[in-house]
């Protein structure tokens, strides 16, 4: 039974909870049209399909952290611990941007 996702909080929840009720059987793809410039997600079990389909570059951001998520938990890494450095990631990038932006001049 396909299912779609109203906005990418909602994907990423069920693909997370699809995911631990059966490790094993989960699969994951992404697909990316250039023509339409729309990026289209599958997750599925084989009885359950989740299906999202973006344009925005904002939700590039959540979409790419759960793939993250997705594949290190796949690999057997400690996903807690990737996800927590991936956020401390963005902080400080942010803080980069940021302190570029304030040291500008003005013309």
């Amino acid at each position: 039974m396909a299912q779609r996702c109203a906005d990418v909080d909602e994907f990423v929840e069920r693909v997370k909870e699809l995911y631990e009720l059966d490790p094993a059987r989960v699969r994951f793809v992404m697909k990316y049209r250039h023509a339409d410039g729309s990026l289209a997600l599958r997750a599925t079990n084989d009885e359950l399909w989740l299906l999202y389909r973006t344009t925005q570059a904002s939700d590039i951001r959540r979409l790419e952290a759960l793939q993250l998520w997705l594949m290190s938990a796949m690999a057997g890494s400690d996903v807690e611990t990737l996800t927590r450095e991936a956020t401390e990631a963005d902080a400080a990038a942010a803080e980069r941007r940021e302190g570029k932006r304030k040291g500008r001049k003005k013309r």
